[in-house]
């Protein structure tokens, strides 16, 4: 079966998952904004998450980068469901056995903090709040910390990609411009500094991105606008921008505007794994898991896959 065929099957699970759910949400909550059942397992869980018809590890890698845009599609169904979990956590998985081969991840302080991420949102929340009743609270607003880890690490992996034009600090040092709504953002003249994430992903975008890369983003930006109803503005990543800000400013923020973040964060990701070292280190890395489930009951080393 080809990569085309495999996500013919998955984008008409996700259809019919959003439809089972469609039929239910009404018993439920009428804002899909503040549901997050992570670990709900209905009929529609069963019948049809991705996991349940393909294990994520065996996957080809250009399918997987495709899943934190499809996946998205499953937040008009209220649910930020297992099948994130089991991306994110098989994605941390594959960035720890193989980021000695992978030049972006070789910073110890950029891999503890995808792992910072990553380790938030696959908490064994059940499992912790059941030891530890006085973590209910914080359990239960995880994808605000998350979100607040997601931003910082977003930045500073595009401004990483974007150092031609961009220091680490926020300092441009080489002009570009971004249109906005009603004007061009000139950077590099007067403009010194970068501070909105969604420019540098528009930088990151039109002039840094391979030509595979430039097209999921777009996908990522178009589903993203159906799902919420948002405005990307001129320059396409405008809701990022007010998500952020609301953040900051202690508004109101779902947990499904993490999960895009947490996403979006995959999809660079996967986009920096050659296929070759993919393939290569996919059989060494199922063999390790192996190994440890049997020689001890938990490791820092172990994120795939995901435990209630």
């Amino acid at each position: 079966m080809d990569n085309h065929e495999i996500l013919g099957n998955i984008k008409k699970l996700i259809e019919d998952y959003i439809k089972c759910w469609e039929r239910r949400k009404e018993k439920i909550v009428k804002s899909s904004k503040k549901v997050y059942l992570s670990t709900n397992l209905t009929s529609c869980e069963q019948k049809y998450l991705i996991i349940k018809h393909y294990p994520l590890h065996e996957l080809p890698l250009g399918v997987l980068r495709k899943l934190p845009i499809i996946l998205i599609r499953t937040h008009k169904a209220q649910n930020v469901n297992h099948d994130h979990k089991y991306l994110w956590a098989w994605v941390a998985q594959v960035v720890n056995e193989a980021g000695k081969e992978l030049t972006l991840f070789n910073s110890p302080e950029l891999l503890n903090q995808i792992n910072v991420l990553f380790r938030m949102n696959l908490l064994p929340a059940t499992r912790l709040t059941t030891a530890f009743p006085e973590l209910v609270e914080l359990i239960a607003k995880e994808f605000i910390i998350s979100a607040c880890l997601a931003f910082p690490l977003l930045e500073r992996l595009l401004k990483i990609k974007c150092a031609k034009h961009v220091k680490i600090d926020g300092t441009v040092i080489k002009p570009f411009e971004v249109p906005g709504e009603r004007r061009v953002i000139r950077y590099g003249s007067k403009k010194r500094y970068i501070s909105k994430v969604g420019h540098l992903l528009y930088l990151f975008e039109h002039y840094y991105a391979s030509e595979d890369l430039r097209r999921d983003l777009e996908k990522f930006r178009s589903t993203c606008v159906d799902v919420y109803g948002e405005n990307g503005r001129g320059y396409g990543y405008y809701f990022i921008d007010r998500w952020r800000n609301i953040l900051l400013h202690s508004e109101e923020f779902w947990p499904v505007m993490n999960a895009v973040l947490v996403n979006l964060v995959t999809l660079f990701i996967l986009y920096e794994i050659p296929n070759d070292v993919y393939l290569g280190k996919r059989e060494m890395i199922l063999r390790n898991l192996i190994f440890r489930s049997k020689v001890t009951t938990g490791s820092p080393f172990v994120f795939y896959p995901p435990r209630d």
